[in-house]
């Protein structure tokens, strides 16, 4: 397993590759026995190809756990999909309807700009089939009215699929923006305890809020570090806040730009996930507990056994951020 297997980022990104290479895999092996039934050999033939490439590339990710391969994979073998369904004019003539998917696929598998690049290569490509060539690129037969329209309703689609994924980018950054502004309030060290978390309740209402009025997912992850108290005792302060360092660290590793971490109380910290939906929460902090397990802190030649206790809640349903932080401790050993 790759060294991204912890990261949040990565395992939403999988989890979103894997979807649409499951999505693709079904619709094209339907798709191909339709066009069976159809008696359009050659579509069928080349759809239920499709599916099989992408079974054995889903198979592939499964197995490594990694997606920018398998991400290539799907938007390129759809794009020659749909370039085949606009040349051949699929089944009833309607197979040039599909390709209003594209925009979408591209854009949430490559990003905005490498899904505008690969819909401008698309579209370039469509304006060769339909007017160069004396027709001798493609087979099915459309009217001029239809490719005009054609081309002009697919702007629109990729125009609105970029704008949504443009505000989505900004509504990241905006959060990552905020979450900036709360870790620096809780580090500032000339604030008593009280004032700290006064601070820091403050700055998580503007999360909060921002979240609801945008319809957006917010979850917390509540952490407490096992076992703290014996370090301080068998060893002092130095070392105790040692190794509340070194897994602070850690964990600041595992967390993307939009996402962050302050120090709650004593050996307790909380965790930001902005637009993380809470089935995903839940498996960043199994796999936080995990990594930190796997963690070795060495002090005097020893290693020191350390351990993560987490609890996580999710915004969605909760009227405020102090019933989002108690649940989130209410949940802490029963995560």
């Amino acid at each position: 397993m790759n060294h991204d297997e912890h990261n949040p980022e990565a395992i939403q990104k999988l989890f979103i590759v894997k979807l649409f290479a499951a999505l693709g895999i079904i619709f094209t092996f339907l798709f191909g026995l339709l066009c069976l039934f159809e008696k359009n050999t050659i579509l069928s033939l080349f759809s239920l190809g499709t599916s099989t490439v992408l079974l054995l590339n889903y198979y592939l990710m499964t197995r490594q756990e990694k997606y920018s391969i398998g991400t290539h994979v799907i938007v390129y073998l759809f794009m020659f999909l749909f370039f085949y369904l606009v040349y051949s004019g699929g089944v009833a003539n309607t197979g040039s309807l599909w390709m209003y998917t594209f925009p979408a696929l591209a854009l949430s598998l490559h990003g905005l700009k490498h899904g505008l690049v690969d819909i401008a290569i698309f579209i370039f490509a469509l304006l060769v089939i339909f007017y160069f060539g004396n027709d001798q690129f493609i087979e099915a037969s459309y009217t001029e009215a239809y490719k005009i329209h054609l081309i002009l309703s697919f702007l629109m689609v990729t125009l609105l699929s970029a704008l949504y994924e443009y505000s989505r980018i900004q509504s990241l950054n905006y959060m990552g923006q905020l979450n900036s502004e709360l870790v620096k309030n809780a580090k500032d060290e000339q604030l008593s305890q009280l004032s700290k978390q006064r601070g820091l309740y403050e700055e998580l209402e503007v999360l909060y809020t921002h979240a609801k009025e945008n319809n957006e997912k917010l979850c917390i992850v509540l952490c407490d570090i096992d076992y703290m108290h014996d370090i301080f005792s068998r060893f002092g302060k130095e070392v105790g806040n040692m190794v509340i360092d070194e897994i602070t660290k850690e964990i600041e590793k595992s967390l993307k730009n939009s996402e962050g971490i302050v120090r709650w109380s004593g050996e307790e910290f909380l965790i930001i996930l902005p637009t993380t939906p809470y089935a995903d929460a839940i498996l960043y902090a199994n796999a936080l507990e995990k990594r930190i397990q796997n963690y070795k802190i060495k002090y005097d030649g020893k290693i020191m056994p350390v351990s993560l206790t987490t609890g996580v809640a999710e915004s969605e349903n909760i009227k405020s951020i102090y019933r989002l932080i108690r649940q989130a401790d209410s949940k802490m050993y029963n995560i």
